[in-house]
């Protein structure tokens, strides 16, 4: 069924900052000579005054990103006709709004500004600043008022208040002819946000800074096709793990509503590398059974918030993850952290978040790990593997935080982070990975999703295909 956009517009009852000295349509003046009182209004503003409230307000769904319009227009007192022209300004009174929303914890007519902030300039436009009552005319010539939905869909306040109402206060200012009537000369537009889904990509414009540092570097996996190649860089084939799947790039895709999906699939590739009675694991299979994509992002960074909000399959065998490695010493001298991996720990399915740096043994790391069986989670929201999360790492020269949802999962000192000798390894030794002022050293992030092979489990072949979103990845310093 085709939804009717005026579905949408609702006249209800709040809270008006206006004088109470002047008349309004309400008024009983019998024997009173009407044209005494050829007082300017807002037309708009006298059709819903109740004789406290004078206010509009529009409600919008997510799917709904087109614009939207409305006119106002001046009046004078009971439909009089003017006599001469009357210019009035038509400004945006955020004063007025301001002393609302501080009014708003006494509760009463005010408390629906509880959550309300004035609209960004951005998300409206005003056809003129000036609206003009003519000689002889009962009604101005109109002012069209744009109200920019997208603009309001993707405003990023939206992440930290989620019932956050926008307001625009019209407001009339200078009539050069009749005197301005304050109880109908101001209309607020209220315009209710739907709530975020969780289980859909977040559409808001990521935040430029964020607990006083900058957004340096972001993917937000708009539009179609393979993720951006000047920004990611894709691996091929067998990796690491004696995993089961086969890395290629076409298993990355954006999918056209805000996320990229890494998808693993069931389907049988031919190893160009396939040597018969090889003792390489990668070599000595003729064919892998299992296809997925494995993302390694261009762009390093040394210190600052990463975060990424994504969507995990759950299902036996798979084994999603978001990690980072140095890009300086081989591994796990450049150290290792595993922000999310999800595989089964005891039989269970479980979340993990690692740290890994180097040992005295060559390829061999040490390890603080913390796992949470996946049901922590889902007793707390049954619903928690249909949903995005959030997982974040804090790292600065002293510590390091990965979190999920706000929630601290693992925290370490880099006081405890130094490598060992590395066991013969070229460099790297008794470096710490974690802190340090070595030029050039930096982390890349990694995006993938393995099949099966040490950790993943007994892969689940009823669950394909298996797919993995990621909302976005964001860098500030």
């Amino acid at each position: 069924m085709k939804t009717n956009r005026m579905k949408y517009l609702a006249f209800l009852l709040v809270a008006s900052l206006v004088a109470v000295t002047s008349c309004s349509e309400n008024d009983s003046r019998a024997g009173v000579n009407i044209g005494q009182y050829k007082w300017l209004a807002l037309y708009q503003s006298r059709q819903v005054w109740d004789g406290h409230q004078n206010n509009m307000s529009m409600a919008l769904n997510e799917d709904d990103d087109k614009d939207t319009t409305f006119t106002v227009n001046t009046s004078l007192y009971m439909n009089q006709k003017a006599d001469q022209d009357c210019k009035a300004e038509l400004v945006v009174d955020s004063d007025s709004l301001a002393k609302a929303i501080n009014l708003s914890s006494s509760g009463g007519l005010y408390a629906c500004y509880t959550h309300s902030v004035l609209m960004p300039k951005n998300a409206y436009s005003l056809s003129s600043g000036d609206i003009v009552l003519k000689a002889g005319e009962k009604k101005s010539d109109a002012v069209t008022v744009t109200i920019h939905r997208d603009q309001l869909l993707t405003d990023p306040i939206r992440n930290d208040i989620s019932d956050v109402t926008f307001v625009l206060p019209l407001s009339l200012r200078n009539s050069s002819v009749y005197k301005i009537n304050d109880k109908v000369s101001t209309l607020m537009l209220f315009v209710t946000m739907p709530a975020l889904d969780p289980t859909q990509p977040d559409k808001t414009t990521p935040p430029k800074e964020l607990d006083g540092m900058k957004l340096v570097w972001d993917d937000e996996f708009n539009g179609t096709g393979n993720p951006d190649d000047t920004k990611w860089h894709f691996e091929t084939g067998f990796q690491r793990n004696h995993e089961d799947q086969w890395y290629q790039k076409d298993n990355a895709y954006l999918d056209g509503k805000g996320a990229c999906v890494i998808e693993g699939r069931k389907e049988r590739v031919q190893n160009p590398n396939y040597q018969a009675g090889s003792s390489d694991w990668k070599k000595n299979r003729e064919y892998a059974e299992y296809t997925s994509a494995s993302m390694q992002s261009k762009y390093t960074y040394k210190y600052g918030k990463v975060i990424v909000r994504a969507k995990i399959p759950t299902a036996s065998g798979s084994w999603p993850a978001i990690w980072q490695v140095g890009n300086t010493w081989e591994w796990p001298l450049g150290g290792e952290i595993d922000i999310l991996e999800s595989y089964p720990s005891n039989g269970q399915p479980a979340i993990h978040a690692n740290y890994c740096w180097g040992s005295d043994w060559r390829w061999s790391g040490n390890w603080q790990s913390v796992v949470k069986p996946l049901s922590y989670f889902t007793d707390q929201d049954k619903d928690w593997v249909k949903k995005y999360h959030v997982w974040t790492l804090d790292w600065n020269e002293s510590t390091l935080k990965i979190s999920v949802d706000g929630e601290l999962i693992n925290e370490i000192s880099t006081s405890k982070t130094f490598n060992g000798s590395g066991g013969g390894a070229p460099s790297g030794g008794y470096q710490n990975p974690f802190s340090n002022d070595v030029s050039n050293f930096g982390d890349l992030i990694w995006l993938n999703l393995a099949l099966g092979g040490d950790n993943g489990g007994k892969i689940d072949d009823s669950a394909f295909p298996m797919r993995y979103y990621i909302d976005y990845v964001r860098v500030y310093q």
